[in-house]
């Protein structure tokens, strides 16, 4: 009986647990998805006026906007939904035969595509030939876009945001840095962690769902690999690559 008592106790408490963290989640997502929709809605309304008053250079600017705030919301909910199914293991991944020069430099154009308007700094891309792996393209873009936004927006705005890799055996190891000091120390055990967000993040007033290093992580440990601090605000994504 008294092992029963304990069991029915420790379901509960899980069931406690998992509706915090539901209710932490969904607020977090409705605070993020807030932001977007309001500039999407924002660059309508002037779309429309622009129209009417016959300046469609500035109509089309705006309808830009409104793409480029619409791939953000995709990218955020791409991102909720692989993190909720990385906390289940329930992740199918469609792999292909991908060059990682290529969807590195897809996730750094995306990632200037949203960013711009707030932060413009060069970037510096340096991989060699031969990096190739079998992995699921959508979703190395989205770790590494995670890894390449944190260079934006963390780094030294005086410095070039960098990308490099070099081959060891059979892996490649790209690392990304904005050149910046990097997290504090009492901060780096938590960087990985579910919805974390450290003290640089509220300083900087950026919102977000501290999802990203989780999500970028967690992606490559399905595909062999992994994500690491190496010091500062070096990143590193380790993955495998066919021989």
């Amino acid at each position: 009986m008294a092992r029963n008592l304990q069991r029915r106790r420790s379901i509960d408490v899980q069931r406690v647990v998992g509706a915090q963290e539901t209710e932490e989640f969904m607020s977090i997502a409705a605070h993020d998805l807030r932001n977007p929709i309001a500039v999407m809605r924002a660059s309508a309304q002037m779309a429309q006026r622009q129209i009417l008053r016959g300046d469609s250079n500035g109509a089309h600017t705006r309808l830009k906007s409104i793409v480029e705030q619409t791939d953000r919301l995709t990218d955020m909910l791409d991102s909720f939904l692989d993190a909720a199914r990385l906390g289940t293991g329930k992740v199918a991944l469609r792999m292909e035969r991908v060059e990682l020069r290529t969807v590195a430099e897809l996730a750094v154009e995306r990632t200037v595509a949203l960013v711009r308007d707030q932060i413009e700094r060069p970037v510096e891309l340096d991989i060699p030939d031969g990096c190739i792996g079998n992995w699921d393209h959508a979703r190395i873009a989205r770790a590494l876009r995670a890894l390449v936004s944190n260079a934006f927006i963390y780094g030294d705005a005086a410095q070039p945001v960098r990308l490099w890799a070099h081959l060891e055996g059979a892996r490649v190891h790209l690392v990304v840095s904005g050149g910046g000091p990097g997290p504090d120390a009492e901060e780096v055990d938590h960087l990985f962690e579910r919805f974390y967000r450290g003290r640089s993040a509220a300083e900087a007033g950026q919102s977000g769902s501290g999802l990203g290093l989780f999500t970028a992580r967690g992606i490559a440990r399905l595909h062999g690999g992994d994500v690491r601090r190496i010091e500062g605000d070096r990143f590193e994504i380790e993955l495998p690559v066919i021989g």
